[in-house]
This record gives structure tokens, C-alpha cells and sequence, in this order.
């Protein structure tokens, strides 16, 4: 029975040696294209890392990204879905081929959703823990981010009206607030999509 014992702990032993290095290995490095645009609307230096499936805009737990607070104060990392990170950079690929329409012709919804996310991260890496003040100002934010991949100034207004049209409806109702409108205590001022 003891040397049973030793057995199985050796082997839980290899396997969590295996297990870490395997998770180390995995790990991706920051994402420097979207990391640049979220420390801009941050204000300050952060990583946006890419984690997931393929293709995958959400996750397990419904979530699209997810940013971590220590103490209150949020963390220099946050990590993306790894369809959401390829839809944001097939998405800017496709602006420098020349798109023919004013809003994606192709998967708009995934692409305002990608925009969306990033944005929403963003603002937690502010600092901002609030989810409804959060969502209002990513969505403030999509023709930031639009342009900041390359979409002209009437893409950008584009995509922007048609997220506040169709995110709100798919959000979980924390996500929303009633002062998220023109004036309302979440209403960036005109012109600053970067900060609350």
C-alpha cells in the first residue's frame, strides 16, 4: 500500500511539473497593436493578451475579456478572447484592402462586439470597476478604437451608432444604466472617448 502511495505521488509530482510548464509555455506575449490603443484609453502603459479558442469571441463563462483588481486597483493585464483579438485584426486588415461599405460588409455584429470588448477592458484597466459606467463609455469609445485600427471618420460614427442600437440588447442588465445618454453622469465630454 505505501509503495502505491509513493507511486501516485510521483506521478502527481510529473504531472504538475508538466502541467506548469505546459501552461508556461502557452502563455502568449501582449498583443502590442490592441495593448497600444487600450493604454491609450486607460492613460497609462497596460498589455492586452489573447487567451482562448480560435475563433471563439467568448468564452466558458459567457465573457469576452476579463480584467483582474488587486486591492482595488486594477491590473496591468487584460486578456481577450482569442476570436475577438482575430476579428479585431482581420477587421484592420481588411480596412487597409479598401472595405466597399460604411459599416463592415462582412460580420459587423462580431466586429462592433470585438470593438466593444476591447474598449470595455480598457476602461477597467482605468480603473473604472463599474459595469454599467464601464459599458457606457466603450461605447462611447468604438469610433475611437475603429479609427485607431484604421477606419475612416464616417466608418468609425457608423460603427459607433450601430453599437449603441445593438449592444445594449445583448448585454447582462448590469452592463446598462440609465445615464448612459447625451448628458447623462456617464457622457464622456465631446471629442475625449479616453477617459471617464
Amino acid at each position: 500500500m505505501r509503495s502505491l502511495a509513493l507511486v501516485l505521488l510521483a506521478l502527481l509530482t510529473v504531472l504538475t511539473v508538466l502541467l506548469h510548464r505546459g501552461a508556461s509555455a502557452a502563455a502568449k506575449p501582449g498583443d502590442l497593436r490592441l495593448g497600444g490603443i487600450a493604454s491609450e484609453l486607460a492613460r497609462r502603459h497596460v498589455t492586452i493578451r489573447c487567451e482562448g479558442l480560435s475563433g471563439a469571441l467568448s468564452g466558458a463563462g459567457g465573457e469576452s475579456g476579463r480584467t483582474e483588481f488587486v486591492n482595488g486597483k486594477a491590473v496591468s493585464v487584460s486578456y481577450l478572447q482569442e476570436g475577438v483579438c482575430q476579428t479585431l485584426h482581420s477587421y484592420a486588415r481588411s480596412l487597409r484592402a479598401g472595405p466597399a461599405c460604411l459599416l463592415p460588409c462582412e460580420r459587423p455584429l462580431e466586429i462592433e462586439w470585438s470593438l466593444n470588448t476591447l474598449a470595455h477592458e480598457s476602461y477597467h484597466l482605468a480603473g473604472v470597476r463599474n459595469e454599467a459606467a464601464t459599458e457606457c463609455y466603450a461605447l462611447q469609445a468604438i469610433d475611437f478604437v475603429a479609427r485607431r485600427l484604421g477606419a475612416s471618420p464616417d466608418q468609425g460614427r457608423a460603427l459607433a451608432a450601430f453599437s449603441f442600437d445593438q449592444l445594449p440588447r445583448r448585454m447582462p442588465p448590469e452592463y446598462s444604466s440609465p445615464e448612459c445618454r447625451d448628458g447623462g453622469r456617464f457622457d464622456l465630454p465631446p471629442g475625449d472617448p479616453s477617459w471617464p
